[in-house]
């Protein structure tokens, strides 16, 4: 009877590429049956997502032929992990009793916007999403909250309604009131349109708006704005004309996926273009807004160009309803022509989904930038605060910021002597990005210095790494990241973090796995897709294929289902096919990363855990439509291999209305914000520990004020697992411990057995951090 232990890799061997894998992959005989049968029931239960059979599994390691030295080694990591989770179950309990009580003063005191951040705390520290919003105090809130929301938006309490309905809205998310779901988004989106335009075309307005919501919530913010903002929507509207407007509207009806024609794409553009006219709050931008007869006229002119579409077997024409809006706006509104289509444009393709719009001429630099992974700039991580400022995560080590003395924590003041307040990061990176070689001056403001700090800084090609390893050694002559990539030295464990699919990636992945294999047996791999928002379609498939030795990996397919592409693997590419891999996977993996962690679960080449993926299974490819201005358009779904190569592979693709979407892990491991917060805490100071800079002094807190665990401590990324940290990384490292364990005596890796796959089972109610 064939070992179950090497009936993968023997299978491998019979593609014909034996001498080519047999290079990557050493079988060893497991050390007894007994270790055999337990490190196989393990990854069975693991697959099959048993979490209370694997649980039991690894608290009983086998002993027979096992190291002795090994055995209680993994048993003090089973036991460490066992506490965590002990740990965080009570911590869990006692700070949802804590959220609830606090949840119900904050409501009684009238706050409802915290009364809701608090809701939703209480829903992460909950089994269920859905058993809060049952309870009588829950409902009190969210109808309250219903009702204040339409006060403040009557009010014109932009901000408070927008964070209102954000809170609200994410209540109802994945739980199983639908309507309540869908009537929430279609408000928020309508507002979002509201506030966009408000931003773009009367910033002054917006600005003032800002500043009332967080004086409300009694946050300190600055009052100053660059006056630039104001005018900035010229350069924004720049170069948009009617016919690329047309070409787009044209082109997105013939390619989308779920295109139903013209009509509600001439819809979606006619209420964009509506909402301009609604009220006067854009008469100080554009005169004619002013003018109460003037509005009235254009939006009866929209509303009886509407009324024609409607018209049962009306020959609808694009360019007769173009010509019909634009001499409709020439007679009332008379908006610049460059406005009005880029606003009739947007709307038109709000009508599809997310992820298709077009491209202005304003955005078509930073998207080419986008697609390449590099840039010209000063090499810094930015984030926009919760008080609208511009704030350095880090400098990137190497990179021309990093040596001009820019530090972690600096506030971004102004650039070049412009002030950056009212700034979003998209505008911080357009105004700090360049030509190579050219000087950008960044005025920053510093903890604990009185006067604006000035940093000149040469501006060169930067490229944002997407292969990470487990700890970061530094910086070599070039400037190219030096990772430590073993996260267990001893057992020849490996980790990769891929934060990203871009055109660098296929070669940094394979100067990676030479590395990790320099000098060492490599037994095991932890691949990290959490946070990876996916990239290039064909490095996915590279990247699949390297632990995948034949079938499918993904297939595409247009509206009419047809298939449009097919990525299959080739057995000479399998370079870790075999090899015991533990793929994590949460809410921010998409497109690209849920490719690769769904192709890997359903050839059984892995476990996946973590959280559901975020459901983006779909492709977009991108049309010229003006000389700087592109069409990118959702023409294909993908669908995942089908487990039993036969039937349909399941679309991952999050639709409207859908309850499956995205990759399933096989092992439900959650983390909390409080947890994803301090994990990414540790790694950026571990990061910022091997660098030239000083880490940034931790201010005084306050008593009552809480402390990231991550700041307490050594920067050593090892406290990821050793003090629990992080709950995903820990467990998928017993995983594959678990598999070399049984082979203490030999060399390289065990195969796993195929077996039937099953549904997730929720191993942890994991929330809050200690």
């Amino acid at each position: 009877m064939m070992e179950s232990v090497i009936f993968r890799a023997r299978s491998l061997m019979l593609t014909g590429s034996m001498l080519l894998l047999a290079a990557h992959v050493a079988i060893a005989k497991p050390v007894s049956e007994q270790a055999r049968v337990w490190a196989d029931d393990i990854w069975t239960a693991a697959i099959e997502g048993d979490a209370d059979k694997l649980e039991a599994l690894l608290a009983e390691p086998a002993a027979e032929g096992v190291d002795p030295d090994a055995r209680t080694d993994f048993l003090e990591a089973v036991s460490l992990w066992q506490s965590h989770e002990e740990a965080d179950r009570t911590h869990a309990e006692e700070r949802r009793e804590e959220a609830r009580t606090e949840m119900m003063a904050t409501y009684e005191e009238g706050d409802l916007l915290e009364s809701l951040r608090l809701l939703l705390e209480v829903q992460m520290l909950s089994d269920s999403l859905d058993e809060p919003l049952q309870t009588s105090e829950c409902q009190n809130i969210i109808a309250d909250a219903d009702a204040q929301i339409q006060s403040w938006r009557a009010e014109g309490k932009l901000f408070h309604a927008q964070q209102g309905l954000l809170r609200l809205r994410a209540a109802f998310e994945d739980v199983g009131n639908r309507e309540m779901w869908d009537r929430l988004t279609d408000q928020y989106e309508s507002l979002a349109d509201t506030m966009q335009m408000m931003r773009r075309y009367r910033f002054e307005d917006y600005h003032q708006r800002y500043l009332e919501f967080h004086q409300d919530r009694g946050n300190e913010v600055k009052a100053e704005y660059n006056p630039r903002l104001k005018t900035r929507w010229k350069e924004e509207v720049s170069g948009v004309d009617v016919q690329q407007a047309a070409r787009s509207i044209q082109l997105a009806m013939q390619e989308h996926v779920e295109a139903e024609g013209l009509v509600p794409l001439l819809r979606g553009g006619i209420s964009a273009v509506r909402t301009l006219a609604l009220d006067d709050m854009l008469s100080e931008t554009f005169k004619k807004l002013g003018d109460e007869d003037a509005r009235t006229m254009w939006i009866a002119a929209l509303d009886a160009t509407e009324a024609s579409l409607e018209v049962p077997g009306a020959n609808i024409s694009l360019p007769r309803t173009l010509q019909r809006i634009a001499n409709a706006n020439l007679e009332t509104i008379q908006l610049p022509e460059t406005v009005l289509w880029r606003e009739f444009t947007d709307g038109a393709m709000e009508e599809l989904d997310r992820f298709s719009q077009v491209i202005w001429p304003y955005d078509y630099e930073g998207f080419q930038r986008q697609m390449r992974g590099k840039f010209v700039g000063v090499g810094v991580q930015i984030q926009e605060t919760d008080l609208g400022e511009i704030k350095v995560v880090t400098p990137l080590e190497g990179k021309p910021a990093f040596y001009a003395g820019v530090r972690a924590d600096d506030i971004i003041a102004t650039v070049d002597g412009d002030s950056t307040a009212g700034w979003t990061v998209q505008d911080a990176v357009r105004h700090i990005t360049g030509p190579e070689d050219t000087q950008v001056m960044l005025g920053v403001r510093r903890e604990g210095v009185d006067e604006l700090i000035d940093i000149p800084v040469i501006r060169a090609v930067i490229r944002m790494p997407t292969v990470k390893g487990w700890e970061k050694q530094g910086v070599d002559d070039s400037g190219r990241e030096d990772w430590h990539w073993m996260i267990d030295d001893d057992e020849g464990i490996g980790y990769i973090k891929l934060t990203g699919f871009d055109q660098e990636t296929h070669r940094d992945l394979e100067r990676a796995m030479q590395e990790m294999r320099d000098g060492r047996a490599l037994n095991g791999l932890v691949l990290d897709l959490r946070f990876n928002p996916g990239g290039l379609l064909d490095l996915a498939g590279y990247v699949s294929n390297l632990f995948v030795p034949r079938g499918d990996i993904v297939t595409g397919e247009d509206r009419d289902g047809n298939q449009t592409f097919q990525i299959s693997a080739r057995s000479h590419a399998c370079m870790l096919g075999g090899l015991p891999t533990v793929v994590l996977i949460n809410r921010g993996s998409a497109s690209a990363s849920e490719i690769v962690a769904g192709c890997l679960q359903a050839h059984e080449a892995a476990v996946i855990l973590g959280e559901r993926s975020f459901g983006k299974g779909s492709v977009q490819t991108v049309h010229p439509v003006g000389p700087e201005s592109r069409l990118k358009i959702t023409n294909q779904y993908y669908r995942l291999p089908s487990p039993d190569g036969l039937a349909a592979g399941r679309l991952v693709h999050k639709r409207p209305g859908a309850e499956d979407w995205g990759v399933d892990p096989n092992l439900i491991v959650r983390m909390s914000a409080d947890d994803i917060i301090t994990s990414e805490r540790l790694r950026l100071r571990s990061e910022q520990a091997v660098s030239s800079l000083p880490i940034p002094e931790l201010p005084e807190n306050d008593e009552d004020e809480e402390i990231n665990l991550a700041d307490l401590g050594p920067p050593d990324i090892e406290r990821l697992i050793a003090d629990g940290f992080d709950p995903q990384i820990e467990l998928a490292l017993l995983l594959v411990r678990s598999q070399i364990l049984a082979e203490m005596g030999g060399e390289g890796w065990n195969d796993r057995p195929q077996v039937a796959g099953g549904d997730a089972t929720d191993l942890r109610s994991r929330a809050g951090g200690r």
